[in-house]
């Protein structure tokens, strides 16, 4: 190189536009009593993850359970599940595999 080169440096992270329409969801103030959706997502041994994780919180807590499985990893909940989550559930919990 010589003395007047330069390097140029491109930053790879990219802005994400917020969806119209999207929101945070209201933080819980507590456990007890949570309506809590598991959805697996149907990668190996997330509903087993996803067993414990609901056994803990119906023992611990009184937690009432909705239990969803995606039909294949990649592919998406549906929205029709997803209404179901959210007009039920007060939290939603997804699995992951390995």
């Amino acid at each position: 190189m010589g003395e007047n080169a330069r390097i140029e440096i491109i930053n790879p992270v990219a802005a994400v536009a917020e969806e119209e329409g999207s929101r945070e969801g209201a933080a819980v103030s507590g456990l007890d009593g949570l309506r809590i959706a598991l959805l697996d997502n149907s990668m190996p041994h997330a509903g087993d993850f996803l067993d414990h994780v609901g056994e803990a919180f119906a023992e611990r807590h009184d937690a009432k359970l909705l239990v969803r499985k995606k039909g294949w990893a990649a592919q998406g909940a549906g929205q029709e599940t997803l209404d179901e989550i959210a007009s039920n559930c007060d939290v939603a919990v997804t699995g992951f595999g390995v």
